[in-house]
């Protein structure tokens, strides 16, 4: 949008070079020489054999798809064999044209070179081909291309033959070799079908593994039994060695109706001996009788659990046998597997190698074969072919220099080409050039300052009225302390800030002789370094390093430091200074607005007639706009050539937003050549006309001239 609101504004710029575009495209469509351009549409294909099935065709030695042999005849379009076919052709239709007063009389390679402009164009959704080709002289422009679409049909006829020719030959070399090879394979594969019996030994597999299978389930059964006898005979054995329940036992036991009459008769006289101890005395025959009969039946229980356990323990290893001699059946069964199984991969693999060559070797046979029968049919059918659609008619209307378009195309030439000067003088005159610029922005002009060459150093020019006492720059900052501190602007220059756009542009310097100017002329001033960032008071006064600053004061890093002490006194009559040093790790935006700095300012007011308040630019950072609100006005500093017109309304705008009283301005560095354009206005300038007097204007010819000479003006 701001580009467009600088070409807007300076529109007549964007239509004298729109005016001029246009101008020149009429001219250039009036003047410049017609081109007119023939054309012809080919139809180009690739024709497939009608003996293959597949896509691809032997060609030059090699297999490609269709898209690579059309692409590989559509670049021959172009190759010196066109070129001289054309040539030859073109003489031969248009003989005239040779000869003396013909058009290429003397010259036939000129032709040569006038076909290697001629045009192809392949359009990628269709096999249509564009020629065409574009001349001042349409009838030889039509001639030219109906030569050259008629010589493409040729120079396909050609390759198709060559192409033709050369794959006969080597596919005749290599059909015999590659039956011979075939045949040979053949035989070895019948052989060794017959001398290793293959399926006899597939057979004998199969059936050596069903029967290792049911040996296998065979194993397992006397497993499972062998273990079942084993926990039988684990627990008759723990019968005979302990007194375990008799109450729980387990299924499978030898003669298990016996032993349960005998656990049955041993609990029935255990069950006396327990009511005998109740009625009777140990000494007593009838518990006598119980225990010798409770004694008989355990001794028979025992017994028969002794010749049970050896019975099972017969039967373990009985079984355990058995299960050995079936493990030695599945090794023999498995060892016979593997031999078998390796006689067969073995078999396998040679059968296998001798099919893949066969089948290798049919494959390449039948696809020589049918190769040869493509290339000998090749011959009466075209591998690649043209076919002409449309022949080239002479061209009646120039496509080039079309008269709208060249108009039109130079009206957005000239219109861009105005649009981007406008741009570009937009940026190169952003900045101030005179004290016009200024006027133009509402600022009251207080002085114009002239450029120093004669001084060099910073902190000369800074305190130039110290040592200067009629200097140019001398007298205008004595007129700007008169003007401010005359009764129409006394109320509102206690408090000034001296601000500026970007640094460089002379606003410390300003400072520092506006506030010498105020100190000679009597009034107690007090000038503050409120540039935390970059502060240059110290330096140009020479103040102690050990001095306390500003910026110590404002972080309470001097605590107990009285106002007074912070002021450095008596830099000159009338003039105290405060200044300041940068910190680390400290944020000054975050300092000026705290309290400290209102105390400071209300103490200034009360002990100073002026307090001048050097600020930091109000571009970079926003510290100016802090201190501009304990300020009574600013003075802006603004240096011709240096000094952008958008940066300052920007800096004006941000003074606006906080009601900051824009005093007015001080124009710096003003060329002398624009001196006499602004003598006299409404702030303190300077003028011509004294010449070499104007060094001696307002002294008495006894008076110490201390003053440097001036250029003459």
């Amino acid at each position: 949008m701001n580009l467009l609101r600088i070409v807007f504004q300076r529109w007549p710029l964007v239509a004298i070079f729109t005016v001029f575009g246009a101008l020149f495209g009429i001219l250039y469509a009036q003047w410049a020489t017609p081109i007119y351009e023939a054309a012809a549409d080919l139809e180009m294909s690739v024709r497939r054999p009608k003996v293959i099935n597949n896509d691809a065709f032997i060609e030059e030695g090699g297999v490609r798809d269709e898209d690579i042999v059309f692409n590989t005849r559509f670049a021959k379009f172009r190759s010196p064999a066109m070129e001289q076919l054309a040539t030859h052709e073109y003489f031969k239709e248009y003989p005239a044209d040779g000869l003396s007063g013909g058009r290429f009389e003397g010259n036939p390679d000129g032709l040569a070179i006038l076909i290697r402009d001629v045009y192809w164009r392949k359009d990628s959704r269709a096999n249509i081909v564009r020629v065409s080709y574009q001349s001042a002289d349409p009838v030889f422009a039509a001639q030219l291309v109906n030569v050259m679409t008629d010589c493409a049909g040729v120079l396909m006829m050609r390759e198709n033959q060559e192409l033709s020719d050369e794959a006969v030959k080597w596919l005749i070399s290599q059909v015999e070799d590659q039956r011979e090879l075939l045949e040979e394979v053949e035989k070895q594969l019948a052989a060794i079908r017959k001398d290793l019996y293959l399926d006899s030994l597939e057979q004998r597999k199969i059936a050596l593994g069903q029967s290792l299978t049911a040996v296998y389930q065979e194993r397992e059964a006397l497993n499972s039994t062998l273990a079942s006898r084993k926990t039988v005979y684990d627990f008759v054995s723990e019968l005979k060695d302990t007194d375990t329940n008799l109450e729980i036992l387990p299924t499978g036991l030898p003669k298990e109706e016996q032993l349960n009459e005998l656990i049955r008769t041993w609990k029935a006289a255990h069950t006396e001996l327990l009511l005998a101890k109740d009625r009777f005395t140990d000494l007593h025959p009838e518990h006598r009788k119980a225990e010798e009969k409770e004694a008989r039946a355990q001794g028979q229980l025992k017994q028969f659990i002794s010749l049970s356990s050896q019975a099972i323990l017969n039967e373990i290893e009985l079984l355990g046998k058995q299960v050995a001699q079936v493990d030695e059946r599945i090794e023999a069964m498995k060892h016979e597997s593997l031999e078998l199984g390796t006689q067969l991969e073995v078999g396998m693999q040679r059968l296998q190698r001798l099919e893949r060559k066969r089948d290798a070797s049919d494959t390449a046979y039948q696809t020589i074969l049918r190769r040869m029968e493509e290339a000998r049919l090749s011959a009466d059918e075209n591998m690649a072919y043209t076919k002409v659609i449309r022949d080239a008619s002479i061209p009646r209307i120039p496509v080039h220099p079309s008269k709208m378009r060249a108009v039109v195309m130079s009206i957005i030439l000239g219109l861009f080409a105005g649009s981007g000067m406008a741009i570009a003088l937009a940026f190169i005159l952003d900045k101030i050039e005179a004290v016009n610029d200024l006027k133009s922005l509402n600022l009251k002009i207080l002085g114009i300052i002239p450029p120093q060459e004669n001084i060099d150093s910073r902190e000369e020019l800074a305190t130039i009225g110290l040592r200067y006492n009629f200097n140019h720059m001398v007298e205008i900052f004595s007129g700007i302390n008169s003007l401010i501190s005359s009764d129409k602007y006394k109320g509102d220059t206690k408090v000034i800030l001296m601000n500026s756009v970007m640094p460089g542009e002379g606003k410390t310097i300003s400072a520092c002789n506006l506030a010498i100017s105020s100190a000679l002329n009597g009034s107690k001033t007090l000038l503050i370094d409120g540039d935390l960032r970059k502060p240059q008071l110290a330096k140009i006064f020479k103040v102690d390093e050990n001095h306390p600053s500003l910026l110590d004061w404002l972080s309470g890093r001097a605590t107990g430091l009285a106002l007074d002490q912070l002021v450095c006194k008596e830099m000159i009559e009338n003039l105290d200074v405060v200044t300041s040093r940068p910190l680390r790790k400290v944020n000054p935006a975050e300092l000026l607005g705290r309290r400290p700095l209102g105390e400071l300012l209300c103490w200034a007011r009360e002990h100073y007639d002026r307090v001048i308040i050097d600020s930091p630019p109000i571009g970079p950072v926003g510290d100016a706009q802090v201190l501009a609100n304990h300020a009574d006005s600013v003075i802006m500093v603004s240096r011709i050539g240096k000094t952008r017109r958008r940066a300052l309304k920007f800096a004006l705008a941000r003074f606006g937003e906080i009601d900051a009283h824009i005093l007015g301005c001080i124009a710096n560095d003003v060329p002398r050549s624009l001196s006499g354009l602004f003598g006299g206005a409404e702030g303190y300038g300077y003028g011509y006309g004294y010449g070499e007097s104007y060094a001696s204007y307002g002294r008495d010819e006894d008076e110490d001239w201390i003053d440097k000479p001036q250029p003459e003006q």
